[in-house]
């Protein structure tokens, strides 16, 4: 359902768009935008009906060049975004400096922007925009790599299990530790549903577990994330043998991985490198403050 509609000079943008419009933007993102999996996720959800935008405080928006039948399709969307509850973090994509100029005026609507995550090529029109109004905390130019074939076993010794209800204590700490590492999570992850749904992968070393990684399914892709290996048992190969065990597994029902990684991270990206992830393009996640 339609709740809202904003022209703009020459296109026209819809707020809280219909399940039909958003597989629509899904599908402009898969296509021409391939280097920005966070705002496809999120898309996703809503088309799973595990956020409903106009209940759970998020806001989705879809610009678009208005045809005779005035629909939403594949090639008139010019950018989609989405808006977190509380503007903690805002998905975005774009195809030019106008829309992202006309799709910023809601976000900054909605206050402080905390997080922005977005392809490499918005940065350059979003990140001024950003700088009108806030201050930068922390920002990351981070490659986006996907993977579609498995290494041979005669390359890579996989190793690795899905987690269990007898790992959460673990899982609790690692997503502690991760956080306080990394700077961002969520301590109040759903541990039981991500077990049940096999979407956690240990790798288990000296009767304890040393490596997790998690991933997110997204239509025929899954998208790896927090892939994390306690301080004491760095350097021993171990994220290469559970990442290589989630890959085998994971190709086996979908048709790609993809993840993204800081573009500094030299070491994260030889890793991947090695387990047969290519590299498709820049994203951009940026932290603002007032």
């Amino acid at each position: 359902m339609i709740d809202n509609m904003h022209p703009t000079n020459r296109d026209k943008i819809i707020i809280f768009p219909s399940h039909q419009q958003i597989q629509a933007a899904i599908n402009w993102l898969q296509k021409y935008h391939p280097a920005n999996p966070d705002l496809e996720y999120a898309l996703n959800l809503v088309i799973q009906g595990k956020i409903v935008p106009d209940k759970t405080g998020e806001l989705v928006a879809i610009s678009y060049k208005p045809s005779i039948n005035q629909k939403v399709t594949l090639e008139n969307i010019q950018g989609a975004m989405m808006i977190n509850y509380q503007n903690t973090q805002t998905s975005f994509e774009s195809c030019n400096q106008i829309t992202t100029k006309s799709l910023f005026s809601l976000v900054k609507k909605c206050g402080l922007p905390k997080k922005i995550i977005t392809s490499i090529q918005v940065k350059q029109w979003i990140r001024p925009l950003m700088l009108e109004h806030y201050r930068i905390e922390k920002e990351y130019d981070q490659l986006v790599m996907v993977c579609t074939q498995s290494i041979s076993d005669s390359k890579v010794n996989s190793k690795g299990r899905w987690a269990t209800l007898q790992d959460k204590p673990t899982l609790i700490a690692y997503e502690q530790a991760y956080i306080k590492e990394r700077g961002n999570g969520n301590l109040n992850r759903d541990w039981n549903s991500l077990i049940k749904k096999r979407q956690v992968a240990v790798l288990e070393y000296a009767g304890k577990i040393a490596s997790i990684v998690r991933y997110n399914p997204i239509a025929n892709y899954a998208l790896v994330v927090a892939p994390f290996t306690f301080p004491e048992f760095r350097r021993q190969g171990l994220a290469r043998q559970l990442l290589a065990f989630l890959v085998k597994e994971l190709l086996q029902e979908y048709a790609a991985l993809k993840l993204w990684v800081d573009e500094d991270n030299i070491a994260a990206i030889a890793l991947y490198r090695s387990l047969n992830f290519q590299q498709i393009g820049y994203c951009y996640t940026g932290y603002f403050c007032k």
